[in-house]
């Protein structure tokens, strides 16, 4: 399965288009990229089912528009753009369709860590916490927290994939930041009270 080559690879390294040469290989930056790009359609909320459907979807649209691809931005700030548009997609269809969407819950790829024992039920634990908490922000405040917390952009690097002011990205990250820590604090506040 998929998941399971995921969570049992090395993250590749990225390598980006040369902007003067020819426009790279699709094997090369599927093989690339693969991961990068599920971790980034997980992280905006694509359904979990649904999560392998997303992956070849960006890619299919890679295949399309590689060509066309001139360098003029970073391999993964454009795959990103992609992955943004599709995960998109698939949370309107999943809130449009939610039987459907059950009806592949028993199919959904599941998180395989190298490690074993406690450290990976801490780790799959905190996971859990972070996906959890992440459900709960709005679709916008979703890609500008990923964006910045996760993948590590810069403010205005997240403008210009999300394609919005920098102010408007600012604002969003800090009440998405702000939403975030409730939600987590609350869970834990949870957890803590149940015997």
């Amino acid at each position: 399965m998929a998941a399971e080559a995921l969570g049992r690879r090395a993250p590749p390294q990225d390598r980006p288009a040369d902007a003067g040469g020819p426009a790279p290989d699709l094997a090369a930056v599927y093989e690339a990229n693969f991961r990068y790009v599920w971790r980034c359609l997980r992280s905006l909320g694509a359904p979990d089912p649904q999560l392998d459907d997303a992956l070849q979807d960006v890619f299919v649209v890679v295949q399309r528009r590689l060509p066309e691809f001139d360098g003029g931005v970073q391999l993964r700030t454009w795959l990103y753009a992609i992955a943004l548009r599709v995960a998109r997609k698939y949370r309107d269809r999943a809130r449009r369709e939610p039987a459907s969407l059950e009806a592949t819950r028993d199919s959904a790829p599941e998180l395989v860590l190298e490690h074993s024992g406690e450290g990976a039920a801490l780790q799959n634990e905190r996971l859990a916490l972070a996906h959890a908490a992440l459900a709960t922000l709005s679709d916008e405040q979703r890609e500008v927290f990923v964006l910045a917390r996760v993948e590590q952009m810069s403010a205005p690097e997240i403008a210009e994939v999300v394609g919005i002011p920098l102010n408007t990205v600012y604002s969003r990250l800090r009440a998405a930041r702000l939403a975030f820590e409730a939600e987590v604090a609350r869970r834990r506040a949870f957890v803590r009270n149940t015997p």
